[in-house]
């Protein structure tokens, strides 16, 4: 097959590809002349509007000896959007999360609906997720903006240290409000959880030779001090053990052996409920 000078065949759709023992019969030509040999069956099994009406008249247009499209995306969105559409993974490629969005939306515009192949565990979902450790605003943006349900909600977890007031007009509107508003309810709802396990200091221990109720008062106040300095500073994002870190060296000015036990009791429970608290939206 005869190809331009300053033409790339694609690495995953080159001519030799069987797809249900079926040779490519279809050539997408990306606007950076990256070739793609795809399988017409493939294509219009994805898409609800026959490729965005392309393919109404597929042999119209020829090149070599196969029927050709000319596509206005460049050759990284045309692999993204072809990995998609057969169901194949194409994180090994790396597309930025720029080329995931410009995929995202010629897929629609393909006809291809996104929300079915962005479930859990299908390469869409997983592509978008890749970014989330390094980009989760942008990427929780780009989720809301779509209603991808199940990404949003395990992206919004990478969100809990986030500075909410670093969202731009730009995100929030990308986002929608729905989404925007459930993202700052997660951190209040986190924080509200957190101060309200805080507020109940450690229970007393009867009353022993070493130990009266006025010495009680000494724990009491020693985690009333400790936890009201952390409730102030503290974010969403807190693990249970840097919890349990925070919250031991309490022990430190108790030198009853009994109140140290029930301190002991207090935050075990305290971390094991901090566990429990939502972290997505």
């Amino acid at each position: 097959m005869d190809h331009p000078g300053d033409a790339t065949i694609s690495a995953a759709f080159q001519p030799s590809l069987r797809i249900d023992d079926i040779l490519p019969d279809l050539t997408l030509i990306s606007s950076n002349n990256v070739y793609f040999y795809v399988h017409r069956h493939r294509i219009t099994g994805a898409s609800t509007n026959s490729f965005g009406g392309l393919l109404f008249d597929w042999g119209a247009h020829r090149h070599g000896f196969l029927p050709s499209l000319n596509l206005p995306e460049t050759g990284d969105v045309v692999n993204v959007i072809l990995h998609i559409m057969y169901g194949l993974s194409c994180v090994h490629f790396h597309p930025s999360l720029e080329t995931v969005e410009a995929a995202l939306d010629a897929l629609i515009k393909y006809g291809v609906p996104i929300q079915t192949y962005a479930v859990p565990y299908q390469p869409l979902y997983q592509l978008i997720l890749s970014h989330a450790p390094y980009r989760p605003i942008e990427t929780y943006a780009l989720a809301g903006q779509h209603q991808l349900e199940d990404i949003a909600v395990t992206v919004s977890g990478h969100l809990l240290s986030f500075d909410l007031s670093r969202i731009t007009d730009d995100l929030a509107t990308k986002m929608g409000p729905v989404y925007l508003k459930r993202l700052f309810l997660l951190h209040q709802s986190r924080l509200l959880a957190l101060k309200n396990l805080l507020l109940k200091p450690p229970e007393n221990h009867p009353t022993t030779p070493g130990c009266n109720p006025s010495e009680h008062g000494k724990l009491t106040r020693a985690w009333a001090l400790a936890t009201a300095q952390f409730v102030w500073d503290a974010t969403p994002s807190i693990s249970p053990n840097s919890l349990r870190a925070l919250l031991e060296p309490i022990a430190s000015s108790i030198v009853c052996e009994s109140c140290r036990s029930m301190l002991q009791q207090r935050i075990q429970e305290v971390v094991y409920s901090w566990g429990l608290v939502k972290p997505t939206i």
